[in-house]
């Protein structure tokens, strides 16, 4: 049986990931050993980690100004930790509150004692990003926190915003891995989970470029960092500070090869751009209803609703019946909600858009 799964995250990895990851399960390294079982100091293991550390660089394009990093903590974590890592108490820095893990970026910021520079706010409804280059950003902020793709609201730059010599912060959570127009020279850090676009739940990504990471030495300790929560130690420690995810990093991998070999972030954003256009093709009628501004709308997030809740349940019970499965919209939100990341394929995407047309017809 075939399943068209369009979860928010953990999300689909491709069918020859899986299969990957099911062969090399028991024995992964030939000597019959478990990917679960293995030392993280082995050298097997220690040869996979810088395999999958130099696979990210090279598939998400950093340039040698960088480093990355793999971390146990999530993106909520480095909410708190990249504002100690890249400035001071009393410090000045600008936010961006444009939808649930924003805000909850921008409540980490107002508790870190440093002053607060809301530059905009697109709440409570958060339909649209607003207009960019409209904003006022200090100066003497020292960075901007954006969140590039808002998960459960649908919106999304379509190009990222930069702001004159002020560093960005990107929140890229699920967008890493599927657009290729991040503005290095202008990016202080970028962080995100792997469980959307390149792997699964339990490591993130850090992208921290070098400067700021050797001043971060400094800015830590103003804030009593513990050496072991800080960028710079486990850049020294190899990403393997303490036993590391090691499943979690094992999954990346695999993913991460097979980006590479399907041609890159360059098809991965072609692919995602087909998708959505196959899917915003039906909005814009009295039948489903787009809930973000058009021009701010997510290549993987596709939200929308029916003229009633009673129709939103029928519509995801019919879905259900065609084995199109994790489409009801977020819990305080309502309606639904289709997500479509690297792991989904153009056919599940054809299918979730046939049944749209077909479900219109009957019941239109």
């Amino acid at each position: 049986m075939t399943v068209h799964y369009f979860s928010p995250g953990p999300a689909r990895l491709p069918e020859e990931v899986r299969t990957k990851i099911h062969a090399e399960l028991l024995d992964t390294f030939g000597i019959g050993v478990s990917i679960l079982e293995i030392s993280h100091r082995s050298n097997q293991y220690e040869r996979l980690n810088e395999e999958t550390l130099q696979l990210a660089r090279e598939v998400f394009c950093v340039p040698n100004t960088h480093e990355v990093l793999f971390s146990v903590c999530g993106a909520q974590q480095h909410f708190s930790l990249l504002i100690q890592h890249l400035s001071a108490p009393n410090d000045e820095i600008a936010y961006t509150d444009t939808g649930i893990w924003a805000h909850l970026a921008c409540q980490e910021a107002f508790a870190s004692g440093r002053k607060v520079h809301m530059v905009y706010n697109g709440g409570p409804d958060y339909k649209t990003l607003g207009v960019p280059q409209n904003w006022s950003v200090p100066t003497n902020s020292k960075f901007i926190h954006l969140t590039v793709n808002n998960t459960v609201y649908g919106t999304e730059y379509k190009a990222i915003p930069t702001f004159g010599n002020t560093p960005l912060v990107l929140d890229m959570t699920s967008s890493l891995a599927a657009r290729n127009d991040i503005p290095w020279e202008k990016t202080a850090l970028v962080y995100a989970s792997a469980q959307k676009n390149f792997g699964i739940a339990g490591v993130s990504v850090v992208i921290i470029k070098k400067d700021f990471l050797e001043q971060s030495k400094q800015l830590t300790n103003l804030d009593h960092v513990g050496r072991a929560l800080t960028y710079s130690a486990l850049l020294e420690a190899k990403s393997a500070l303490n036993t590391p995810p090691v499943m979690s990093i094992f999954c990346m991998n695999k993913m991460l090869h097979w980006i590479k070999q399907t041609g890159g972030i360059a098809v991965m954003e072609d692919w995602a751009l087909q998708k959505a256009n196959l899917i915003y093709k039906h909005f814009d009628d009295e039948f489903y209803i787009g809930r973000a501004e058009r021009q701010y709308r997510s290549r993987h997030n596709f939200v929308f609703n029916l003229s009633t809740p009673e129709k939103d349940a029928h519509f995801i019970q019919a879905a259900a019946k065609q084995h199109i499965l994790e489409i009801k919209g977020y819990k305080s939100l309502g309606g639904l909600r289709v997500s479509m990341y690297n792991g989904v394929s153009l056919e599940s995407a054809k299918v979730m858009s046939e049944f749209m047309s077909h479900y219109k017809k009957k019941f239109g």
